[in-house]
């Protein structure tokens, strides 16, 4: 008898920062992926509207975004 366990989800966590000369267009300082993030880039220097916008077509749901002025962190979940 087969046991089937559920898949883990996949959880990524960007910390992102603004420009003091583009404030608006925040970018990807760093970014942490636990599972995976196919088919989306995840890439420093990036913008983060990007990643957002491919991580939530992608089944991924926004669960937690701080904004602290010029640093801040958004987390992503995708469930199976």
């Amino acid at each position: 008898m087969s046991v089937n366990f559920p898949r883990r989800p996949d959880v990524v966590t960007i910390l992102w920062q603004r420009n003091l000369l583009t404030p608006l267009v925040p970018t990807i300082v760093e970014a942490t992926v636990i599972g995976s993030a196919k088919p989306c880039k995840l890439n420093a220097g990036e913008p983060l509207i990007q990643a957002g916008i491919c991580l939530l077509s992608n089944r991924f749901v926004l669960v937690s975004h701080i904004d602290l002025g010029i640093f801040g962190i958004s987390e992503y979940v995708r469930l199976f």
